[in-house]
């Protein structure tokens, strides 16, 4: 199984990347949503883990193109905007789920395998 991680803060990039990766997950990350994009029309994942408040392009924005591009593509959210007018907006965007900032990677990790059943 294939995940691409977005989030502009490099640290919390690379601490959900080694958790999914020592979990048998197959990772792609990147601080970018425009790379996230780019990367998604090239290459095939089973779901999209993104961060909401980013530069240039936000995770809403994100969820909302790769709606419009594969529907069936499960996104999780994390952020730490813990206003319900922003989760409500995810879910209402297609979210398969939210997880707030700080993340617990045992937490993150359950949702994964709440989506994505079998790493393998």
């Amino acid at each position: 199984m294939k995940i691409i991680v977005v989030d502009d803060d490099v640290i919390m990039l690379q601490a959900i990347k080694n958790m999914l990766v020592k979990n048998g997950y197959k990772v792609f990350a990147t601080t970018d949503a425009q790379d996230a994009l780019d990367t998604i029309m090239e290459e095939n994942f089973d779901l999209i883990i993104s961060d909401i408040m980013m530069p240039y392009i936000s995770g809403i924005e994100l969820l909302s193109a790769m709606k419009r591009i594969n529907n069936k593509l499960p996104i999780i959210i994390i952020s730490a905007l813990d206003q319900n007018e922003v989760i409500l907006t995810a879910f209402q965007e297609g979210a398969a789920d939210f997880v707030k900032k700080p993340i617990n990677l045992n937490e993150l990790l359950l949702r994964v395998k709440k989506v994505l059943p079998n790493p393998a």
